[in-house]
């Protein structure tokens, strides 16, 4: 059975899943680029060729080193804040999609109960087949939610801790530079 199948003999819980799953892919393959060239960016930290927003960060990070400590301090945080919310884009999307798909599953499974029952109110339990859609429609609903929110819930968990990770990364590396800076304009003072 392929995806065509599916969309045309399922209700529109199934579609509606098979929409968030292809969207869900999108921001997948979107966020994966994104860690990728992440990492490589902080592996170039403190180097040239930077892109945004490790570029604008370095530049406001260096730009404060001649102000007092206190706001060279609060600048610091700042940054630090915005390469956190630069790697923790779209996570939070998968999140929501990995704990609202089982939920849309939940919804087409009282629809297909009620089917069932409304089925068996207007032909009695002589047809089989009237049931055997129904319960069809309820495990396909049930299944489709399921698989949605496991698939986004384990990327929503490998992005968050990769995330994580690189943003570590990131500070441990600034302040690896922010001394090296800061010892070699002393040696230069002195």
């Amino acid at each position: 059975m392929n995806i065509i199948d599916i969309w045309t003999t399922h209700d529109w819980v199934v579609r509606t899943l098979i929409i968030v799953f292809f969207a869900a892919t999108i921001i997948i393959m979107e966020k994966f680029y994104q860690l990728v060239s992440a990492a490589r960016q902080i592996r170039k930290l403190g180097g040239d060729n930077l892109k945004a927003p490790y570029r604008e960060i370095m530049t406001s990070i260096q730009r404060f080193e001649q102000e007092s400590e206190a706001l060279f301090n609060a600048n610091t945080g700042v940054q630090l804040e915005r390469i956190d919310m630069h790697l923790g884009r779209y996570v939070g999307i998968l999140g929501l999609i990995a704990v609202l798909s089982p939920m849309l599953g939940l919804i087409g499974t009282f629809f297909g109960v009620w089917h069932v029952f409304e089925g068996v109110g207007n032909f009695g339990l002589n047809d089989a087949s009237v049931i055997a859609r129904g319960i069809k429609e309820v495990l396909a609903d049930t299944i489709s939610g399921l698989i949605v929110a496991v698939y986004a819930t384990i990327f929503y968990k490998l992005f968050e801790l990769w995330g994580r990770k690189l943003s570590i990364d990131f500070e441990e590396k600034l302040y690896a530079i922010i001394r090296r800076d800061h010892a070699s304009a002393q040696t230069q003072r002195d």
